[in-house]
């Protein structure tokens, strides 16, 4: 199932992730924990050897301290650490990225230490990294590699910081633990403390997703269709779809149903959602890698999300619905060839270990034009024999349209399977006809269906 939406605001922080180097780090990393929760009753920081739980891969349970607890503290010194199984990063960069990717407010509580070039504290971490340096890199080549990654690492981070974050230099062990726990401190302080309202959704609303079905019997069809024939290309390995219509026909249920259809995508991941400026690749390639559980620190590049791709495809298929393509007149040439036929084209040269396919859907919401170009394929989405397709295209799926009655009363139907609604025939002719009266647009049918209240029996 997909995962629910992170909180991003907090009352108060009490629990905080640490995040270092377990081993070269290992004094000051303990010095912090013990000085902060001296000193601050409601505190309590973790380390990594508090919650290793047997049989569980590190990756997933530091993913979910992270996201659990109130804030991150990132402490670091010489050595970039393990790159987990599949992935391209350092478990701590990665630790890093979830963090900055979950709190997305002007300034999260991240708060990054660390020491000032040639200080004592500096020398000691530097001392402190060389013997672990010298087991993990036994040869020239391998350590310069492996330094040049934590130092851009750090690079990255300090820029993420210049824009206003917090980020604190020490130069001695006793700053350190002070500042950490100003840092705090200071924090709790000021911050203004909100309850979350969120919208509470009303006895006998029906879910968006089972809405995005309701007379998508054409689309459904051409993608189950689609989707058996591009797995059948064994050399395949990504396929991209087009959902379109005119404006408010139904696109934002539909992406709901794509997000939600566990009948097709199974175990698979599905990532839903959009970029903040959608009509930038930059920003969709932030978002994308985002969803991925690594953001982008630096510039971003089709090349750089091609090497996070390849190594989360070792490891399955994954699906992104991305809610809009932009309002661009260009828009969908400028994904077709300012992102989907360049990654397309790095991650051949990146083939994946494993048999994940990547699925990408784009929901458009303008009607698509009688001669859309040949970035876009409109007819065939199988293909046969003679008509191979090119997947570097986008396929389109039969454009949203209005609703009719028969169309009503056949998803009335399915529901007693789907969602344990039981109609008689006459109630579902009774609500088709009334539904689709006077219009069939999609948002007003959607609107007549929950003001009659039959959803109510499901709940």
């Amino acid at each position: 199932m997909p995962r629910a939406a992170e909180t991003t605001e907090i009352a108060e922080i009490s629990q905080i992730f640490l995040s270092a180097t377990a081993q070269d780090c290992r004094q000051y990393r303990e010095a912090v924990r013990d000085f902060v929760q001296d000193n601050e009753i409601a505190a309590k920081i973790f380390l990594q050897e508090n919650w290793a739980e047997g049989g569980d891969f590190v990756v997933d349970v530091c993913e979910r301290r992270v996201k659990t607890c109130d804030a991150y503290l990132g402490l670091f010194g010489y050595r970039y650490g393990w790159t987990p199984p599949g992935f391209t990063k350092s478990i701590t960069e990665l630790e890093f990225r979830w963090a900055v990717d979950r709190w997305r407010q002007p300034v999260p509580p991240i708060f990054v230490l660390l020491p000032e070039k040639d200080s004592e504290a500096d020398k000691q971490l530097r001392e402190w990294a060389r013997p672990y340096l010298e087991q993990e890199f036994p040869d020239e080549v391998s350590l310069a590699k492996g330094v040049s990654a934590q130092q851009a690492f750090l690079a990255s981070v300090v820029e993420w910081a210049s824009d206003g974050r917090i980020l604190v230099y020490y130069r001695t062990p006793l700053q350190l633990v002070g500042k950490a726990l100003s840092c705090i401190q200071h924090w709790n302080q000021r911050l203004l403390r909100q309850a979350l309202a969120g919208r509470r959704e009303a006895l006998g609303d029906i879910p968006a997703e089972d809405l995005g079905r309701v007379g998508r019997e054409d689309q459904r069809a051409a993608l189950s269709g689609a989707l058996e024939a591009f797995r059948d290309r064994q050399g395949q390995r990504a396929i991209a779809f087009l959902v379109h219509g005119p404006e408010n026909h139904g696109q934002r249920e539909f992406a709901e149903f794509l997000y939600r259809w566990d009948d097709e995508w199974e175990d698979i991941a599905v990532h839903c959602g959009q970029a903040s400026e959608p009509d930038s690749i930059d920003s969709l390639i932030c978002w994308t890698c985002g969803q991925l559980q690594e953001p982008v620190l630096g510039a971003a590049s089709v090349d750089a999300l091609a090497a996070v791709l390849a190594a989360r495809l070792a490891r399955g298929s994954v699906v992104f619905v991305l809610r809009t393509s932009g309002r661009q007149a260009q828009r969908l040439l400028t994904f077709q060839n300012g992102f989907w036929e360049p990654l397309l084209a790095a991650l051949a040269g990146r083939l994946p270990a494993g048999s994940g396919r990547l699925y990408w859907f784009v929901i458009d919401h303008q009607e698509l034009p009688a001669d859309p170009g040949p970035h876009i394929r409109s007819a065939r989405l199988a293909g046969d024999d003679g008509d191979a397709v090119d997947y570097r295209q986008l396929l389109a799926l039969p454009a949203l349209g209005d609703i009719g009655a028969a169309q009503v009363r056949r998803w009335l139907k399915e529901l007693k399977a789907t969602a344990g609604v039981s109609l008689s025939e006459d109630r579902r002719r009774e609500i088709a006809e009334r539904v689709t009266q006077p219009d069939g647009k999609p948002a007003n049918v959607y609107d007549r269906l929950t003001r009659e209240g039959f959803w109510a029996s499901a709940t």
